[in-house]
């Protein structure tokens, strides 16, 4: 079953896809709202991998239709990733447990952009359980707590942190 409401959101989203791949390639990023700055900036960072360039060239072509590659025999949406980078620079700006996360990681070794890549992976994973729990009529505050937890582990505790950043890999390979 097709949602239609699902599908013109997905519509609405392609189209601000586009607005800023164009503000980007146009130079114009600082005329964007801050959060769509965000996004540029994950963009230019990426526009080198093959699949992350398709996306946004044909986003307006899409007519709402999810982008995925297919990695490892599952579905992949290049752009799902590009948001996770947006949402992780902006928790950077406001979040003080986020930033000092970031901070440690880069303190022993770990690469922005690698670090980027963990805090995503822990911030995506928190809202999709979230999402489901939501689903299910249950407390999410729970989750939120798993979260801040993981956030301070990330800090202090060292096996914990080369444990993540081995999981969640700096790798682009799967967008080239």
């Amino acid at each position: 079953m097709v949602d239609p409401i699902f599908t013109e959101l997905r519509k609405l989203v392609g189209q601000h896809e586009k607005i800023v791949y164009e503000a980007v390639k146009a130079d114009t990023v600082a005329q964007l709202p801050h959060e769509s700055q965000l996004f540029a900036k994950a963009m230019q960072e990426h526009m080198h991998l093959k699949h992350i360039h398709n996306a946004l060239e044909f986003a307006d072509l899409r007519e709402g239709e999810p982008y995925e590659i297919t990695v490892g025999g599952e579905p992949v949406n290049p752009l799902a990733h590009l948001t996770a980078h947006a949402a992780v620079k902006g928790q950077l700006e406001v979040d003080p447990l986020v930033r000092a996360a970031f901070e440690k990681m880069l303190a022993t070794g770990t690469a922005a952009h690698h670090a980027e890549h963990v805090l995503g992976a822990l911030l995506f994973e928190t809202e999709w359980e979230t999402a489901r729990a939501v689903e299910a009529g249950k407390d999410t505050e729970r989750l939120r707590g798993v979260y801040i937890r993981k956030l301070q582990k990330l800090i202090r505790d060292s096996a914990f942190r080369k444990k993540l950043t081995r999981q969640f890999t700096a790798d682009h390979s799967a967008f080239e």
